[in-house]
């Protein structure tokens, strides 16, 4: 059984759940239990009762049959609360409670092969583990008008004599009765690989026949030559009936002269998404830079953007909590590296006469880190009592910092998110520009965050798709003024991340790499 909340637009995920060691309330028998979900989409949000799982009778460890699917908002908070009773009748208020837990749904899907493992409690006491598996929605759908592919070869026919391998690339043609054949793709050239794998790409159904599948596509197999002068290795003709209705994915190129060139085919028809990066044990590295320079105000004085307010969180604050919170759902470790900028630093072990644009606020320089949202929030207040406010605005250091840690993580599976948070406009914007487009070409995000109400027109250049992006290969930069969504909380943060997912899966397909394989988990071993 299942039961769904649905929407548009959406990845879906279903959940499935289990429970270890349950308290037993029944005392001539083991428990029935029964386990309720409900789900708050915001911290403003409505509680509303998504699942209801079907009574197992006489079991501390159940595993129920009734999944939840919903939709994943990566940008924003998903709330749930689990209650797990043992059930005596139809009325819940007939039964008696065993336990309840409260997390959200990115800490289940950031949890090591999306298995999320909590304790649940009834006034103070342990009262038994809940697993919940997670796992991607697969989504019947109707006829696709555009087709995602990644082709393979092997044994690709050596062009270039003795001392080289072949760099092949493939030409994708249609067939067209009043010009023959028109070239309608070609793909990257892979260097000395016999045996390459091309990057996956998107190409509609009438790019490459007239709604008919029997039609011919010519596939051409080339080897590249650096004066342009390519070299043609061999070709095959193949059709849309056969690669998807006869599911023949494997073709042998033959040369001019007929013979053996090579053989390619299909590694992948579809394409890969956020959901799959994380199943394969992709994670998300949060780096924060928070801006001291003088124009925030003395700290000590109300009118300081940087002024600790009694009981409630300053822009600062907020924007840290809101931001952090969602990202360190997918940072295994959750540590933190967390910088000042602008400011001239008297912490604890570190020590500087004059404006550093980048200094760890933990005192720190080896290891920056701390831990999680708490040790967030204690290092910026802390070094709000030792950073004395400076200037100018410039980010080219923390930027340079974040492309170092994005250029050690490229083997890796981590994507690196750096936060800014400002206060004002910047003094090194061509300089910015140039490490954006550094950082477009690593696993490296930048949002920023506009804290007051100063001029943040460079910021929303830095953000844009202006000429000075024209050679940039992806959109890597994110900025939203902190007061325009402050009104709702959570709102700063769904627009902050909003663009994200697409941003990493941008990066893996333009260096060609695929989700890794989802390990296969045990639940009954987890608890």
């Amino acid at each position: 059984m299942q039961q769904q909340v649905l929407t548009k637009d959406r990845e879906k995920i279903e959940l499935f759940f289990s429970a270890r060691g349950l308290a037993n309330k029944d005392v001539l028998s083991d428990s029935d239990p029964q386990l309720y979900v409900y789900l708050t989409e915001g911290k403003q949000g409505a509680e509303k009762l998504i699942a209801k799982t079907e009574v197992k009778k006489n079991n501390l460890n159940p595993d129920w049959k009734v999944s939840v699917v919903l939709d994943f908002i990566f940008e924003v908070n998903q709330y749930l609360r689990f209650l797990v009773v043992d059930s005596d009748g139809d009325d819940i208020k007939d039964d008696d409670i065993i336990g309840t837990l409260n997390t959200t749904v990115g800490e289940i899907m950031g949890s090591r092969n999306q298995v999320y493992m909590g304790q649940l409690s009834y006034k103070n006491k342990q009262t038994g583990k809940l697993l919940v598996k997670a796992d991607k929605r697969q989504e019947i759908k109707g006829s696709n008008q555009v087709i995602y592919w990644q082709w393979y070869g092997k044994k690709i026919k050596n062009m270039d004599g003795w001392f080289g391998v072949s760099d092949p690339f493939l030409r994708f043609f249609k067939w067209h009765k009043n010009s023959d054949w028109l070239m309608v793709h070609e793909t990257e050239f892979i260097k000395d690989n016999e045996s390459p794998i091309w990057k996956g790409f998107e190409i509609t159904h009438d790019k490459l026949h007239d709604e008919n599948p029997q039609q011919p596509i010519k596939i051409e197999l080339w080897d590249n030559e650096k004066d342009g002068k390519h070299q043609l290795i061999g070709s095959v003709e193949v059709t849309i009936e056969q690669i998807f209705f006869k599911e023949i994915h494997e073709f042998q190129v033959k040369t001019p002269k007929g013979e053996f060139g090579g053989t390619i085919g299909i590694k992948s028809f579809q394409k890969p998404s956020f959901i799959d990066y994380l199943k394969g044990g992709e994670q998300i590295n949060l780096q924060i830079a928070i801006d001291f320079t003088g124009s925030n105000g003395n700290p000590n004085h109300q009118s300081s953007l940087h002024y600790n307010v009694p009981n409630q969180l300053n822009q600062y604050q907020n924007a840290l909590s809101q931001v952090a919170e969602i990202l360190l759902n997918y940072d295994f470790d959750k540590k933190v590296p967390v910088y000042g900028f602008g400011g001239i630093p008297s912490l604890p072990n570190y020590h500087k006469g004059s404006t550093d644009d980048c200094f760890p606020l933990n005192g720190n320089k080896k290891d920056p880190e701390v831990l999680g949202l708490v040790g967030i929030m204690d290092a910026y207040k802390h070094a709000l009592n030792h950073v004395s406010l400076s200037g100018p605005t410039v980010f080219a250091p923390v930027i340079e910092n974040a492309i170092e840690i994005a250029e050690k993580n490229k083997k890796k599976d981590i994507y690196n998110v750096l936060l800014i948070m400002t206060d004002g406009q910047i003094d090194d914007m061509d300089e910015c520009v140039k490490l954006v487009k550094k950082a477009a070409k690593l696993p490296l995000s930048i949002i920023i965050v506009g804290v007051g109400s100063a001029n943040f027109q460079k910021m929303e250049d830095l953000d844009g798709d202006g000429p000075q992006y024209q050679d940039c290969l992806r959109d890597v930069v994110q900025f939203v003024p902190f007061l325009k969504f402050s009104g709702k909380p959570g709102d700063l943060a769904k627009e902050l991340l909003s663009e994200l997912p697409d941003q990493l899966i941008q990066y893996k397909q333009l260096i060609g790499k695929g989700p890794n394989p989802a390990q296969q988990i045990d639940l009954s071993k987890l608890a």
